[in-house]
């Protein structure tokens, strides 16, 4: 069999090379609007949520009047929620609520909105977009959800010391239907708020009243360090007052006088506010016992969860 040239073999390849190209220029891989939203909603599954909001957005860019456009932006609003970028997940929200393209995504949006706002610390904010929706919304599944979600946020309330909240959160879970009731467990949301609110608490004023003998309002309040403190430093100066007076030392005694009537009122005053503090601790370690509540991301089921713990 006959060879060919070197010089013959490598024009042959040169020119496959050269038309291969063109060959590939004539035959272009077209990107369809469902590959590219498939391609965007499978990193969002796969919660590589960074590089979903730059596929979703190349999606909304290429393909703008396509109906699932309203879907892209509320799935990159999400993954920006994901992400821990709640300042702009909010943005994105809101967005989604004013163009109310989709009845159903704008009804998610409110609830992530406020969500958004809560991870940012802002319950003032969270509670104002939920009390929107409230207003907005007939369905009685929906204002359950709000009911739950402002029941809970004055629960965080409660927990930081504001202890009204404690009748708002109760307010907010009895206005919940009966089928929502049971689906979120009321009951025992009701009866952790009752407990709190009828846990045995120190009366402020009684509290200034034992305050007279130097350390009883915090003998009282459970403070029983500061009060022997406060005993043992007032009487002090009580006596290095009186003795200095008898001494025929006016003058020390005024200025020791001086002294320890700045710390006598102390410890009035110290005694109120540790009654105040006394109660606020009740509450709080009774809700810390029995309930976990925190703004948590769940980026598989996508929700915000308050959870109640019980100790048999």
């Amino acid at each position: 069999m006959k060879k060919f040239p070197s010089c013959i073999r490598l024009a042959v390849l040169f020119l496959f090379l050269s038309i291969a190209p063109l060959q590939a220029e004539d035959s272009p891989l077209t990107i369809t609007p469902d590959m590219q939203f498939d391609y965007a909603r499978t990193l969002f599954t796969e919660k590589d949520y960074a590089t979903a909001i730059v596929e979703f957005k190349r999606f909304i860019h290429f393909f703008p009047n396509h109906p699932k456009v309203h879907t892209a932006r509320f799935h990159t609003a999400k993954a920006l929620f994901y992400k821990g970028e709640f300042q702009a997940a909010a943005k994105a929200f809101n967005e989604i609520i004013l163009q109310d393209a989709d009845p159903e995504l704008t009804e998610e949006a409110y609830f992530y909105q406020s969500d958004a706002f809560l991870n940012l610390g802002n319950t003032g904010y969270a509670q104002i977009v939920l009390q929107n929706n409230l207003q907005l919304t007939e369905k009685t599944e929906t204002k359950d959800r709000i009911y739950f979600k402002l029941g809970s946020i004055h629960l965080i309330l409660a927990r930081e010391g504001r202890h009204a909240s404690l009748a708002t959160a109760k307010t907010y879970f009895s206005k919940i239907s009966e089928p929502g009731q049971i689906r979120f467990n009321t009951d025992a949301f009701i009866h952790l708020i009752e407990t709190a609110q009828n846990a045995p608490q120190k009366n402020p004023t009684a509290a200034g009243l034992f305050a007279v003998v130097p350390g009883g309002g915090f003998l009282y309040t459970e403070r029983y360090k500061d009060a022997l403190a406060s005993f043992l430093l007032n009487t002090g100066l009580i006596v290095a007052a009186w003795q200095a007076y008898d001494d025929g030392n006016e003058a020390l005694a005024g200025v020791i006088g001086f002294v320890g009537t700045g710390f006598y009122s102390g410890n009035i005053y110290g005694s109120i506010t540790s009654a105040h503090k006394y109660n606020k601790k009740r509450v709080t370690d009774i809700l810390g016992r029995h309930i976990t509540i925190a703004p948590k991301i769940d980026a598989k089921n996508q929700s915000y969860s308050v959870s109640l713990k019980y100790r048999f």
